[in-house]
């Protein structure tokens, strides 16, 4: 049995399905543009004012609390600490079922139990929760986890997400630039609707750190979304702000002076709905730069606001084999702003130091091919003699490291607090995002 196993079990009933949607969410506990596009999510946030992130951010909280509550109130050994223990190692701090059985010494089938008993209850306590707050029931919750399984377009999509992140390389670029050229492209789309582009109030600000063709197509994305859902003859103002380190886009509605429902309903045929899938990857996107989309659709007052680092965010490349201990450590740093890179190896972080500069390097050393030791050698020789290296690995070797050249030295697993305070060390306060 394996974890894919596991999360792919048909639900036998509407419990079961409830089960399942908690468990994907804790697996994917500090993915924000997961969590805001889960129907938990939606589940969760019922009726209640707030954004999409607001409401992820509060299941987050909430699905903390129900694992705390699981805590054994005695040291004593046991099964409730098992299940605790499990639960927290996994959705907590990310780590591996392999590295959970040996930090544990269970075998693979009682990690397994374990945390299926710790999601069980979570599960519980959330529908507590829920009917205490009166809001959804669970035959809802079926019909709103069968909406997430049926459109192939947003599993295509996240798919081809994934492909993208890994292939993800950041530039300083003209954000006003960007976006004029965008508008130009799409002035095709406002002509038959009556809509237009107002770009007087979008001001020079510094560049912003992010891959060019992934933030082209964020932005597309939001823009092609705004001509879907405004109403015709509205101008979209577009303005820029540089805030504390950030660089901030947003698109403002505004009705056009000689509107009528005469002219509107002459020259407006309506334009098709989209499914939600473009605005979906438009906030993933947005999302792995280490940006922020925040949306306000309300009548007649439509607002979107795009948040990106400048390019003076610090960089840190974390070089390691696995990709899932990359995306944990992007997730540990998402609100932070930071611009996080991986590589996969020492050869890939040597074509990717000929591109970006990286504030840190974080260094694993049980690697194929060639280990963490040859490749701080080489790190130190050719490409980064004095950018800061944290070696990071499962061996305590920390004189070891230190005397190769390394800047300091982290213990797998490492927790999040762990990470940021040994980022403060070398780069300094490290500012959340905008």
């Amino acid at each position: 049995m394996t974890e894919k196993d596991v999360l792919q079990d048909e639900p036998k009933d509407e419990a079961d399905t409830f089960v399942q949607m908690v468990r994907a969410t804790l697996l994917h506990l500090y993915d924000n543009a997961y969590l805001q596009n889960h129907p938990l999510t939606a589940l969760w946030a019922g009726d209640s004012p707030g954004d999409r992130l607001t409401h992820a951010q509060d299941l987050r909280r909430t699905l903390l609390d129900c694992i705390e509550r699981l805590r054994p109130q005695s040291t004593a050994h046991g099964d409730a600490a098992r299940v605790y223990a499990v639960l927290t190692y996994r959705c907590v701090d990310g780590l591996t079922i392999e590295e959970i059985e040996r930090k544990l010494g269970l075998s693979r089938r009682q990690v397994y139990r374990e945390f299926s008993k710790g999601v069980e209850a979570v599960a519980a306590q959330l529908q507590d929760l829920l009917r205490t707050r009166n809001l959804h029931s669970l035959p809802r919750a079926t019909a709103v986890a069968g909406s997430e399984a049926a459109p192939s377009r947003r599993e295509l999509a996240e798919a081809e997400l994934m492909r993208l992140r890994k292939e993800m390389r950041s530039e300083s670029l003209d954000l006003r630039q960007l976006v004029e050229s965008l508008c130009a492209l799409l002035n095709a789309r406002l002509q038959p609707r009556g809509l237009r582009f107002d770009l007087s109030e979008l001001h020079p600000t510094p560049p912003v750190l992010a891959d060019r063709a992934l933030l082209r197509q964020a932005l597309l994305n939001l823009f092609s979304y705004a001509i879907d859902v405004l109403p015709p003859n509205t101008t979209l103002r577009l303005s820029t702000l540089e805030i504390e380190g950030a660089v901030q886009l947003h698109l403002r509605q505004q009705a056009l002076p000689d509107a009528s429902e005469k002219h509107m309903a002459k020259h407006a045929p309506p334009s098709p709905r989209r499914e939600g899938v473009a605005l979906a990857v438009a906030e993933s996107l947005i999302a792995a730069q280490n940006g922020r989309l925040m949306l306000h659709e309300a009548p007649g007052a439509w607002l979107a606001e795009v948040a990106l680092p400048t390019a003076q965010a610090p960089t840190v490349l974390i070089i390691d084999d696995n990709q899932g201990l990359i995306e944990l450590f992007q997730r540990y740093l998402a609100g932070h702003r930071i611009v996080v890179i991986g590589a996969r190896g020492g050869e890939e972080a040597l074509q990717l130091l000929q591109q970006v500069t990286p504030q840190a390097i974080l260094l694993d050393v049980m690697m194929p091919h060639q280990d963490g030791w040859e490749v701080l050698q080489r790190l130190r020789k050719e490409a980064a003699p004095t950018t800061p290296i944290l070696v990071c690995s499962v061996l305590r070797e920390h004189e070891l490291a230190l005397s190769l050249g390394a800047n300091d030295a982290l213990v797998k697993p490492v927790s999040q607090p762990a990470l940021l305070d040994a980022l403060r060390r070398w780069l300094g306060t490290l500012h959340p995002l905008a």
